[in-house]
């Protein structure tokens, strides 16, 4: 059959691009698309934890990226009523022990630059408008610069990020999920701007964040986070850029952009948190990254896990077609392998999110941990990864947030 690749990966972003690096190392035909044109910006706070720097170095990328991020090896929580706790950046390995700030303009194009160089294929500008099982193959309906075309390949790999449309169409959504609401905008010129990482629940609605993540000594990635699903849908704003102006509006906000200016538009996104409920897999096409609901329910990062994920389906279909077994079998394997390495933290990390993001508790958890080096240390290992969030939900660490 003319032009049957072996994967399709729709979506280029990390997660798209690092599935198409993997496999075309391992001697597939890996055709990706995407509907941007890159170098292209994506709506995102930018940051990179530990586990993201550890899988670029593993891609051999990791010093590029650095050479164009801002490293932090402190992360700043302030709380509501204006406590701070600073803490520094705890990993496993000493050599990924900070927070990366780079552009996604940047990273994705460095990413996708890669998988090209090894051996994928690329086409942007184009929108797959359908997705269908045809005989022992999948077919992908694009529409490419204004042209419909048709691409065939034996897997493909949905890596669309938060939207859904598609995977509705396809039947393996039922709806689109519940979502966070984010919004940022890059701003320059700021001339007092603290070299850490900043979290901030002073001025935003809780469940959610806003943030200050430094790109130089000067410019900042500047956003608000929030969680409209539950009972917080009845005191959350409708609109996330409703969030980001009031928070721009306290005074700590006020105060640190005096004199900056706007570098670029204000966006505002969605994000997907709701991989602990979500579809991974249908017949030939699997989900990464944020198509799986791969974002974390508290932190609302991302980068990691669609990274992760991608590894793991790209080892997932070289063992397929080793075998030449494309069954729903080695699907579910994937789906297994997803759910041990992230289900517990998902249904964890939506506990900790009711239990911690009100303002009672956050208040006197931020205020014992300015004192304590202990909950600092916990919860920032918490917060990368480190360790299990049942640490933050147990009665010794209540009490001494209760006790301060």
């Amino acid at each position: 059959m003319a032009d049957l690749h072996d994967v399709i990966i729709i979506g280029a972003g990390p997660g798209g691009s690092t599935a198409a690096y993997e496999l075309a190392r391992a001697g597939l035909d890996v055709l990706a698309l995407d509907k941007a044109t890159f170098p292209r910006d994506k709506t995102c706070g930018d940051g990179l934890t530990p586990r993201a720097l550890r899988v670029l170095d593993t891609m051999g990328l990791l010093d590029r990226v650095l050479s164009a991020a801002a490293c932090h090896h402190t992360i700043t929580f302030v709380a509501p009523r204006g406590h701070t706790a600073s803490a520094d950046v705890i990993s496993h390995d000493e050599r990924y022990q900070s927070v990366a700030i780079v552009p996604r303009l940047i990273l994705d194009n460095l990413l996708l630059e890669h998988a090209v160089a090894s051996g994928a294929q690329f086409i942007g500008s184009a929108r797959v408008t359908d997705l269908r099982r045809e005989s022992d193959c999948m077919v992908v309906e694009a529409i490419q610069g204004k042209q419909p075309v048709t691409h065939r390949s034996r897997i493909v790999i949905i890596a669309t990020g938060a939207s859904t449309g598609l995977l509705v169409k396809m039947g393996i959504l039922r709806r689109p999920p519940a979502m966070m609401l984010a919004c940022r905008a890059y701003y320059d010129g700021i001339t007092h701007l603290d070299q850490s990482v900043q979290c901030r629940f002073d001025g935003v609605p809780l469940p959610g964040y806003g943030w200050v993540f430094p790109l130089s000594p000067t410019r900042a990635n500047i956003g608000a986070g929030i969680f409209r699903g539950g009972i917080a849908s009845w005191w959350m704003p409708e609109s996330a850029r409703t969030v980001f102006d009031n928070f721009l509006r306290t005074p700590s906000l006020r105060r640190l952009l005096e004199g900056a200016h706007l570098d670029g538009p204000v966006k505002g996104y969605p994000i997907r948190i709701d991989f602990a409920r979500a579809p991974t897999y249908a017949e030939r096409v699997l989900l990464i990254g944020e198509a799986a609901g791969l974002v974390n329910p508290v932190t609302g990062e991302g980068i990691d896990y669609a990274m992760e994920s991608a590894h793991i389906a790209a080892e997932q279909i070289t063992a397929m077609f080793a075998s030449g077994d494309f069954s729903l079998t080695p699907l579910r394997a994937y789906d297994h392998r997803l759910r041990q390495a992230y289900q517990r933290l998902f249904r964890l990390s939506d506990r900790l999110r009711l239990c911690y993001l009100n303002p009672f508790i956050v208040n006197r958890a931020v205020q014992a941990a300015s004192h304590r080096r202990d909950l600092r240390d916990a919860y920032m290992n918490i917060v990368m990864e480190n360790d299990d969030p049942l640490q933050a939900l147990s009665p010794n660490t209540l009490a001494k947030v209760l006790l301060g």
